[in-house]
Parts: C-alpha cells; structure tokens; sequence
C-alpha cells in the first residue's frame, strides 16, 4: 500500500490529508504539515503543538527508515509477515527449548546422582527443578493463549470479508432494481401522458360535433298549415293529429332577436303595446273572439325561463280578410 492511499494519514491539526499536502513525522509520533508546525521551510527541528516540545521532524516519503516506515505499512500485510515470523520464532524457540530440556534432563539427572551425596544439593536441584516445570508451563499456556487469539483473528477476519461481499451484492441488487423501478415509472408517465393527450383530442373532437351539430339544427315553422277561423277558433293542421302536434317538441322557435328600433311584429295603428307571437296548436285560451272591434288573437311571447330565445311573431286580428296569409307591418315610417 502507497503512503497516498491511506486515508487515516493527515495532519492531526488541520485534517488535510496526505495525497493534498506534505506531512511531516515528529519523533514523539505526531503528524502535521509545515504550516501547523508553524514552519515556511522543512526544518530539521520544530515545536510539537501537542507535547508543546521541540523534536526532530521527518518528511513522510519512501525514504523513511525501517523503524518509522513499518507504521505506514498495510496492517494485513505486515500481520502475515509477522505470522511467518512468530512461526520461525516458535520453531526456533521450540528446537532451543527441547534442546535444552534434554540438556536439562541430563543434567538433572548428574544432579539426582550427585544429590545422593548430599541432601542439601538435592533439594538445591528439586527446587530448581519445579521452577523450570513452573516456567514450562506458564510459557505452553501463553503460547495457547495466542494461537487463540490468531485463531480468533482469522475468524473475524474471515466473517468481515463474507459481510463485505454480502454488503456489495445488496447494493449491486439494490442498484438494478432501483433502476427497473425508475424505467417502470418512466414508462408508466408516458403512458399516462399518451392516454391523456388521446382523452382532450377525444373530448375536443367531441365537443365540436356537438357543436357543428347544435348549429346545423334549425327550428321548423310550417305556417303555411295553419288555418285561423273566426268563428271557430283556431283549427289543428290538416291531416295531422291534435294531439301529436308537429311543434310538440319545439313549440316556441329559437330565433335571433330583431332590432327594437324597427320592429316589424308590432302595430301602433292597432294601439298594441306588446308584441304577440303564434300560439301552440293544443293552446285553447284563444275563444269568444268579439267582432266589435280589433282583438289579438294570440297570447304573448315566452318567458326568458322557456326554451329558445324570445322571438316577436306576426300579429293577427279579427278583421283581417286574408287569413291565410301573415300581415306585414312596415314601421319603416315611423
């Protein structure tokens, strides 16, 4: 691993990492950059900001020594180099210390002889003896207790590195499906998008056939069947029901209104001050017409709250002679 691509590597003071500044090593371990050592220049001396003392400094670069550069060294790697080593150590240790039991046991052996002769170098030899099995024995149980702790080291590290493969196919899995629910969604705002313009063209298309439709339609008035008889009243229409009337439906036509300032529906001679329009064919309120003198034999025009708009029609009186025909009142004059 290069000095750039460790991360914890910064300056203790500012936080600026290695791979943006040169960092310095002080001899008490600390890290700074030249600027929090106070320095515009690389010195070999400089006040640490943490122990407050003046040591030497060291630029952090390749050409470290062995004993500053082991601390910048993949802890992975140097745990494996460090395995190989307690491995060598331990065999070295081993061959030495079986070595020197069979030494000792020799010699033990020269000292239980020479014990007979005296007992006090006898015990000497049994003390000394229970000693050595005592360190013996402290030594395998500190030798377990570390191939424990290894063993246990490589479980965990064993462990980490499942998770963290678990953890980048998750998120490689995570990643493809947000993607497919993002195409999804994209898809389904196009659909929606192409449905509603497809709806509006539909609506719009609609609403101007109804509206072409609406316009085309005219009101039908065949005044030419209807006969007026003074003494009678008003007859139906020839050949027609009376009470399946052809202006059943539309009784009162929708027409545009005329100017008020020339109204032609209306007579001043006659002293009329409404206009009249024609009255529906099942209408029986027109009777008992008086000859005496001019009658309006029509009743008003509809209100606003009937269909159609308002519309003035001819007026028609008693002692018209031509009843077949609609007067017509020219106001032109006035």
């Amino acid at each position: 691993m290069s000095l750039k691509e460790c991360q914890w590597l910064c300056c203790n003071r500012c936080i600026t990492s290695h791979s943006q500044i040169q960092l310095y090593l002080t001899v008490c371990g600390h890290i700074f950059c030249l600027s929090c050592l106070g320095l515009d220049a690389k010195k070999d001396k400089a006040d640490c900001p943490i122990c407050n003392s003046n040591t030497h400094i060291l630029e952090i670069n390749s050409k470290l020594g062995q004993n500053k550069s082991i601390f910048f060294k993949d802890p992975e790697n140097e745990f494996k180099e460090a395995q190989k080593k307690i491995n060598k150590i331990r065999s070295f240790q081993k061959y030495h210390y079986e070595n020197n039991m069979r030494t000792m046991t020799v010699q033990f052996r020269k000292a239980a002889e020479e014990a007979k002769a005296s007992d006090k170098m006898k015990e000497e030899y049994k003390k000394r003896g229970s000693q050595l099995l005592m360190v013996i024995k402290q030594k395998d149980a500190v030798l377990k207790k570390k191939e424990d702790e290894i063993k246990n080291l490589k479980n965990k590290i064993t462990q980490l590195t499942q998770l963290a493969s678990m953890y980048k196919e998750d998120g490689r899995a995570l990643k493809e499906r947000v993607k497919q629910l993002e195409i999804h969604s994209q898809k389904s705002k196009e659909k929606l998008q192409l449905t509603q313009a497809k709806l509006e063209s539909k609506n719009l298309k609609r609403r101007v056939e109804d509206n072409n439709k609406f316009s085309k339609q005219k009101p039908v008035l065949d005044v030419s069947q209807v006969s007026f008889n003074l003494q009678k009243g008003i007859n139906q229409p020839k050949g027609k029901n009376t009470e399946k009337s052809q202006f059943q439906h539309n009784r009162y036509p929708s027409v545009s209104k005329l100017n008020p300032n020339k109204n032609f529906f209306t007579s001043e001679d006659y002293n009329v001050g409404e206009s009249y329009g024609f009255p529906a064919i099942d209408d029986k309120t027109v009777f008992n017409i008086d000859n005496k003198k001019p009658r309006q034999c029509l009743r008003p025009l509809s209100t606003s709250t009937q269909a159609g708009v308002d519309t003035p029609l001819p007026i028609i009186f008693e002692d018209i002679s031509a009843i077949s025909e609609i007067p017509h009142f020219d106001n032109s004059e006035n």
